[in-house]
Formats: C-alpha cells, sequence, structure tokens
C-alpha cells in the first residue's frame, strides 16, 4: 500500500534529483564557457574583490564609496550576462522561485513538493484502476431518466443533486471538517465513477486518500494481522486524509471484516476525519449483513446519497454494439 510518508520521499528525491541534474548540466556549459571566454574569470575576480571591499566599507559608513562599489559590481554583472547570453547559455532557475527547490518554505512544505506527491500519488492510482476515465467532466447526465420505476422518482434531477454535490465536495475538501458520505443504489448507476473523481479532485488539491475496494482493504489488513509482518497498512487507513471503501458488502462478512469496518467506521468518526462508502446495499440490507452499530453509525454519521436510473454499463455496452 502506497503511503503518504513513501509519496512525498518520491516527490522530495525527485525534486533533488531534478536540480542536481539542471545544476551539472549548467555547470558544465559554464565551464566549458569560461574555457573560451577569459574575460569571465576576469569578472568573476574583479566581483569577488568588490564583494569583500563592500563588506570592509559598509563598517565605515562612507555612502559615496559603498554607491560606487555598488555601482562597478553592477556593471560586471551585467557583462557577465551579456557574455553568457551571447554563448546562447540561458541563466540558471530554479524550478520554484518561492523554496529555491530546497522543498521547504519556513520550515513548512513547500506547494511544489504537494502538487508533485499529488501527480506521483495519481499515477499510483491510475496504474491500478481506470482513475483517468472516471472523471467528473466525462460522467454524463444523458443516461439518467426523468422518469424512475416508482411513481414521483425523477432520476436525473436526483443525479444532477449528487453530481453537484460531489464537485462541491472536492472544492471545499478538508480533513479536519468534510463530512463522511455513503452513495448505495444498483450496480451501474456510477458510484464508483463518481467516487474516483473525488478521489482525483483531491489528490489534486495536495490531499493523499486510501482508496480501495472492501475485500482487498479488509484483506490486507488481514494478512498483515495474520503473517507477523506488519506494514502498518491498517494505520493509514484510520489516519489518511480521504479513506474510501468501495463495493461494500461484495466480501465475504466474517467476524473479522465486521470488527474491521466497525473500528475503521468508528475510529474515523471519532477523530473527525471523512470517509466515503460504496454499496449496493440498502441501510436495511447493512444492518442485516453486518450489525446495528455499524448501520447506526453510518445512519447517523454519513451523508447518505441514493443513486437512481438503469444500468449505465449496459446502457454504454448496448450503444457500442449498435455502432457494428
Amino acid at each position: 500500500m502506497i503511503t503518504k510518508e513513501i509519496v512525498y520521499k518520491k516527490a522530495f528525491e525527485d525534486k533533488k534529483n531534478s536540480l542536481k541534474e539542471r545544476k551539472m548540466q549548467y555547470d558544465m556549459l559554464m565551464s566549458s564557457l569560461y574555457t573560451t571566454e577569459p574575460r569571465l574569470k576576469e569578472i568573476e575576480a574583479g566581483l569577488s574583490k568588490v564583494g569583500a571591499q563592500l563588506a570592509i566599507t559598509a563598517l565605515s559608513g562612507d555612502k559615496k564609496k559603498i554607491a560606487a562599489l555598488k555601482s562597478e559590481a553592477s556593471a560586471l554583472g551585467k557583462e557577465k550576462k551579456e557574455i553568457i547570453k551571447k554563448a546562447g547559455i540561458k541563466e540558471f532557475k530554479y524550478e520554484c522561485e518561492l523554496c529555491k527547490d530546497t522543498g521547504y518554505v519556513l520550515g513548512k512544505i513547500c506547494n511544489c513538493i504537494k502538487d508533485k506527491a499529488g501527480k506521483i500519488m495519481l499515477a499510483e492510482f491510475s496504474k491500478q484502476m481506470p482513475i483517468k476515465n472516471c472523471r467528473f467532466d466525462n460522467f454524463d447526465l444523458k443516461y439518467y431518466p426523468s422518469k424512475g420505476s416508482n411513481e414521483g422518482e425523477n432520476p436525473k434531477r436526483r443525479m444532477t443533486g449528487i453530481f453537484k454535490a460531489c464537485k462541491e465536495y472536492v472544492l471545499n475538501f478538508s480533513p479536519e471538517t468534510s463530512k463522511s458520505l455513503i452513495f448505495y443504489g444498483d450496480a451501474g448507476l456510477g458510484k464508483t465513477h463518481l467516487t474516483m473523481a473525488i478521489v482525483s479532485g483531491v489528490i489534486e488539491k495536495g490531499y493523499l486518500p486510501v482508496y480501495g475496494s472492501a475485500e482487498n482493504l479488509f484483506s490486507i489488513i488481514e494478512k498483515e494481522k495474520f503473517s507477523g509482518e506488519n506494514k502498518g497498512s491498517y494505520e493509514i487507513m484510520l489516519d489518511c486524509d480521504l479513506l474510501v471503501i468501495d463495493d461494500l458488502g461484495a466480501e465475504m462478512a466474517t467476524a473479522f471484516t465486521k470488527s474491521v469496518l466497525y473500528n475503521l467506521i468508528n475510529t474515523r468518526i471519532l477523530s473527525g476525519k471523512p470517509t466515503i462508502i460504496n454499496t449496493n446495499l440498502t441501510m436495511k440490507k447493512i444492518n442485516e449483513k453486518y450489525d446495528a452499530r455499524i448501520a447506526s453509525r453510518i445512519i447517523g454519521s454519513y451523508d447518505p446519497h441514493l443513486f437512481l436510473g438503469v444500468d449505465v454499463r449496459q446502457q454504454k455496452a448496448i450503444e457500442k454494439q449498435e455502432e457494428f
């Protein structure tokens, strides 16, 4: 399982290696230029001399002499830049001028590192699931009818509201204040699609979620617990910015998985950390499959979103068949 520590370590390593490589290339070009342009060495010597004189003169308070030395240094610096420019060498620049590619600003992690960490996490998620195919901009409301199977139902209106709520969730996301959500309804109605879109948006904002099917997440915890090889996956799920449990109910419900589910849900509720659950089960079925404690906490602490409509996957499959 990818951890926040691993992702940020990789982001810092990438930043460090990039700086080292670009600096090395720049130094090689400049070294070659010093050989072909002897005047550069004279300028460097002059700048060093002026710098030393400035340090001494500053103590004397002779403003006129200080101004003259600064003017001399400026002229030498300008001449140096002109020689470098004429040679076709671009001035060395940091990728991030804010942190000078150190990754820190005033002791805090710079946004450039957070952005890089987000891209790394997105790339890792893309290896495991089609997250690039599940975005807000390709969620099509045309597949939801205006009339449902029950009187008074309007799947399109409901799904339009859920779609807007998901976009607002990302816009205002905070690991400390965002609510937990439960998406429930029949299969193929876009629960996973919108959840992945939320995950992608949260990552782009610099937060690192944990996403997985209930079966896979519980299997990881069980394997680590009984193999004696604790990699801290359970702790990561408890402490991550956003935990997403996909397809709850598809896994085999055992005493162990019920206990894990309860602890995950309850601990994150108590710590105020948001969780998103996707399931084909109704609240009644959740109560029957697990127990009243779990159902009670979900009903009491999660914002419920019932997905309505006709299986979108089937509709898209039929469209493809009709194309041929």
